[in-house]
């Protein structure tokens, strides 16, 4: 029986093996905001995913700081997903008027498609992971090269 299970599973090819990048002190504990705004990012790497679906687009990752002030609106033409690190975070969605108070701890996806305002009555600070097209204006100087060497 066990032989049968084995004879119909896919031929696994060996696959050369791709060093991790690491980027210590990555943190940005203390991400400064532009003057005039209420909201910044902190891209930290940009790769080119290597994946046939999603070819032509990178995987970003970064950090998200939010201070009290006006709601800051955001219209998904791609996934993204926000964890949030310390404070809070009030998300409006559009879609369905309900207004969710993210803390930390609170992981929140948003689709293609998610409309939202972003506002805190306080400072909310969030990990976030998105997909990016490879012509979006955030990926300008810290895209991860092929060439790169693990950082330690």
């Amino acid at each position: 029986m066990l032989n049968d299970l084995v004879a119909d599973l896919p031929l696994i090819l060996p696959v050369a093996l791709v060093p991790l990048t690491v980027i210590k002190g990555a943190s940005h504990a203390n991400l400064p905001l532009m003057a005039g705004e209420n909201a910044g990012l902190g891209d930290i790497l940009e790769t080119r995913t290597k994946t046939k679906e999603e070819k032509g687009t990178f995987v970003t990752s970064g950090f998200y700081r939010i201070v009290a002030g006006p709601a800051r609106p955001a219209h998904y033409a791609y996934e993204e997903a926000k964890l949030v690190l310390r404070g809070e975070i009030d998300i409006l969605d559009e879609a369905t008027g309900i207004t969710h108070h993210a803390v930390p701890g609170d992981f929140i996806h948003f689709h293609v498609g998610s409309k939202v305002k972003f506002s805190s009555q306080s400072e909310g600070f969030a990990f976030y992971v998105v997909t990016r097209a490879a012509n979006h204006p955030h990926l300008t100087d810290r895209q991860e090269s092929t060439t790169s060497k693990a950082r330690l």
